[in-house]
């Protein structure tokens, strides 16, 4: 279910925002290293597809980081979080790398245009997966603010 009493609208709302501002720090970070990988490590015929699927690889590694503490405040347990969301990753990785392929190179769109498409298209997509398999409500939560006291004691010991 995607709502109940225990996660209502408001608080789906709420996560759907973070998602997007973490995933505003995300998407820049991506687009940088897709535009050093797509323009300057040419190692194959098809440097925009190499960039965007070697940075989107990357980028994942960060994505977890920030939605497991910033986004869902988690308190799974990191290697299961980090697998599930992997999956989730790798299955929007592989159809948004075909996508863009068939953007860039067979309808001949343009990177740019290519890139907000897949980008967009895949957001939504990506946020259902995290929330609901990644980062389940069940595993239960750490605020920021515990998790900084935390950080914080560690720090003093």
């Amino acid at each position: 279910m995607l709502v109940s009493e225990d996660y209502p609208w408001a608080k789906l709302f709420r996560e759907y925002v973070m998602y997007c501002s973490v995933g505003c720090i995300n998407v820049a970070i991506f687009a940088v290293l897709y535009w050093i990988f797509s323009n300057y490590l040419t190692l194959t015929s098809s440097p925009e597809t190499f960039g965007w699927a070697v940075s989107f690889a990357i980028s994942c590694l960060q994505a977890y980081v920030l939605h497991r503490w910033l986004t869902f405040e988690s308190d799974s347990n990191i290697r299961t979080s980090f697998t599930k969301m992997m999956i989730v990753y790798a299955i929007l990785w592989a159809v948004s790398t075909f996508t863009f392929f068939i953007f860039v190179e067979i309808i001949e769109l343009g990177e740019l245009m290519s890139w907000a498409i897949n980008t967009t298209a895949f957001g939504f997509l990506t946020f259902v997966g995290l929330r609901f398999y990644a980062f389940p409500l069940s595993d239960g939560r750490v605020t920021r603010a515990e998790r900084l006291e935390t950080f914080r004691e560690s720090r003093r010991a």
